[in-house]
Parts: structure tokens; C-alpha cells; sequence
């Protein structure tokens, strides 16, 4: 599994070059979530076109919740000006935690597998707490990673996590802050309507409903409402560079058809990648990140490793050919030091 992380480092001027930067690692994640069997049944990651891309993918019925999840994660971490300061008040004002908002990405991928990332630990410490509203010492986050993945599996059964968390691997999302090294189990979702509490879960995030959704402690569900107003800025830009590569994807790497993509910014992007569709998808993407804002995003590899487990619908996978490998961004170098 390869790791990435990216920041923001600048406004977004251009809107086609602002697109660009943000195609380049949507096409990317695309790309190293594909089903390593499939990547080496085609020759390896540097083989791999955008037309084998297109026929690898497969959408799934998740797909928009699981994009909200990625989007909130992404923005974040990121400190998007229009949720980074919002979280970070969130987290000051109701859970005590200063210095700003960080996020590391915790939700199911779409056909319910989870990779188990050695990224998510090396995003914690041992030292890591896990801030869950209650009295008493907050539980240390790392050494419960493995318990938190099986009872995701089991759909609930926590029975080896301490009482006071027993429902967090509800969780898609830790936010807090690195150098505190302080958490909270967050939820994300789609729609006001889906939140649940949980044990453990402490904020709820969902897309705001209306200006006097405000954030607020909601008693009945024992979370902190944190609601998102996304009316243009960073997010959107997101979105539409999302749905942009997936009308791409849908099309078998040919132009989209006008009432799926209309937008004519979003065509002549579509229309420079269409070109490119038979070069290996690694090289394009640098060319994309070439031809982007290039002071938008800074994208650095990290490293590749390998996870020889997997948490999927049937069980605990042991083999490499099980493992379902993805690029996930988690805890991004912040624009600042804080």
C-alpha cells in the first residue's frame, strides 16, 4: 500500500488549474485502490493506463457517502478555510483541545473492507488519547487500533474495548490535534438524518441544513453537532474534481456525454485526459499536476508497505492476493507549525 499526504498551500486563483491539482490525487487514490491482483495481473502500478483504470473500477452504492467521509477528512487536514477554522473551534470549545484541527481517516472503504494500515499507526503514538467526554483518564487510542477493526467486523461486538468506547468503531474519522496528541472519535455523514451516537463517538459532522443549524451539544445523541455549510469554496472544488473523474471512469475513458458532464471547464478537462488515456496512468498524472495550480497542493510519498491483513465482509484476510490495497491521506503536514 503506498501513502500519500497533501496540504494546501495556497488560495485557489484558477478555477481549471485549481481542478487540475485536485484531479491528480483523486486519479491517483483511484488508481491504488484497485485490487492488487488486478494491478499485477496488468504488470504493476507504473503499467497501468487510464483505460485499464476505467475497466478496473467499479462504483459502488456507497460511493457518494464514502466521498462525503474522504471530502470532510481531506478538507481538514488540509485546514480549508471554510471547516478547517470550524472544526478547530469545535474541538477548542467543547472538547477542550487547542492548536488547531487534524484528522486521520478511519471509515470503511466502499465494499465494506478495511486495510489494516500500519499508516494509522504511525499517526499515533502510544501516547495518543482518545478524548471521550467522560471523567476519568482518556483511554490510549493505538493499543485499541486492532480490538476498534474487530469489532468492526463483528458489527458490534466490542466486548474486548473498555466500556467507554465500546462503539467507536462506529467512528470514520479521529480529529484533534498531533502535538496534544489528543482525539475524538468522529462520525460523518451525508445527511443530518443518518446520525447515530455510539459509545466512544463524541462529534457528529453532516452538511448544514439550514444557517440556524448551528454547532451544539445534542444530549439526545450524546455527540457534538458540528454541521458544514458547503455554498463554493474548497469542498466544491472537491466534489466536482470527483465527479469529474468518475463521469470520466463511467465513460471507458471517452468524453462524457453533455448531460453527465456539462460544465465546459470540467469538459476540457475530461477532453486533455481523454488524450492521455493510453499512457501509463502514473505519467499522466504528473503531467496533470504539471499543467495545475502549482502552488495549490503539495504532494509528498511517503512510503509503501505492505499490510498482510485485511478486515472484509468474509472475515479477516491473511493473504497478499485478499488484501485490498488504498492510498489514504492521513494526518497531512499542517501548513503551519503549531
Amino acid at each position: 500500500m503506498r501513502t500519500m499526504r497533501s496540504f494546501q498551500t495556497a488560495g485557489v486563483s484558477d478555477p481549471v488549474m485549481a481542478k487540475y491539482a485536485m484531479v491528480a490525487p483523486v486519479l491517483e487514490a483511484t488508481l491504488y485502490s484497485l485490487k492488487i491482483t488486478r494491478v499485477e495481473r496488468l504488470g504493476g502500478y507504473h503499467k497501468v493506463t487510464l483505460e485499464d483504470l476505467a475497466r478496473e473500477y467499479r462504483e459502488g452504492s456507497g460511493d457518494a457517502g464514502i466521498c462525503f467521509e474522504w471530502a470532510v477528512h481531506d478538507a481538514i487536514a488540509r485546514r480549508d478555510p471554510l471547516i478547517h477554522p470550524l472544526a478547530s473551534q469545535v474541538l477548542e470549545d467543547f472538547c477542550g483541545i487547542g492548536d488547531g484541527a487534524d484528522s486521520i481517516l478511519f471509515g470503511p472503504e466502499k465494499d465494506g473492507r478495511i486495510p489494516i494500515l500500519e499508516s494509522v499507526n504511525a499517526a499515533l503514538t502510544p501516547d495518543s488519547r482518545l478524548y471521550v467526554g467522560n471523567r476519568g483518564q482518556p483511554p490510549k487510542l493505538k493499543r485499541h487500533i486492532p480490538d476498534i477493526i474487530q469489532a468492526f467486523h463483528s458489527k458490534g461486538n466490542g466486548e474486548k474495548l473498555p466500556r467507554s468506547i465500546s462503539g467507536i468503531w462506529k467512528a470514520d474519522l479521529f480529529i484533534g490535534n498531533p502535538q496534544s496528541d489528543k482525539w475524538v472519535g468522529t462520525t460523518v455523514k451525508s445527511q443530518a438524518g443518518g446520525l447515530q451516537g455510539a459509545s466512544g463517538l463524541r462529534i457528529g459532522i453532516y452538511p448544514s441544513e439550514s444557517p440556524r443549524d448551528t454547532p451544539r451539544q445534542d444530549e439526545g445523541l450524546g455527540l457534538i453537532r458540528l454541521p458544514l455549510p458547503y455554498d463554493g469554496g474548497f469542498s466544491e472544488l472537491y466534489y466536482k474534481s470527483f465527479f469529474l473523474v468518475r463521469a470520466f471512469l463511467r465513460a471507458d475513458s471517452l468524453m462524457p456525454s453533455r448531460v453527465n458532464l456539462p460544465d465546459a471547464e470540467d469538459r476540457y478537462i475530461t477532453d486533455e485526459l481523454r488524450k492521455r488515456a493510453e499512457f501509463p496512468i502514473l505519467e499522466v498524472i504528473e503531467a496533470v499536476r504539471s499543467m495545475s495550480q502549482p502552488d495549490l497542493l503539495e504532494t509528498e510519498d511517503v512510503q509503501f508497505v505492505q499490510s498482510d491483513v485485511s478486515l472484509g465482509v468474509d472475515g479477516l484476510a491473511e493473504t497478499a492476493d485478499d488484501v485490498l490495497e488504498g492510498a489514504i491521506s492521513l494526518a497531512p503536514t499542517p501548513l503551519l507549525e503549531v
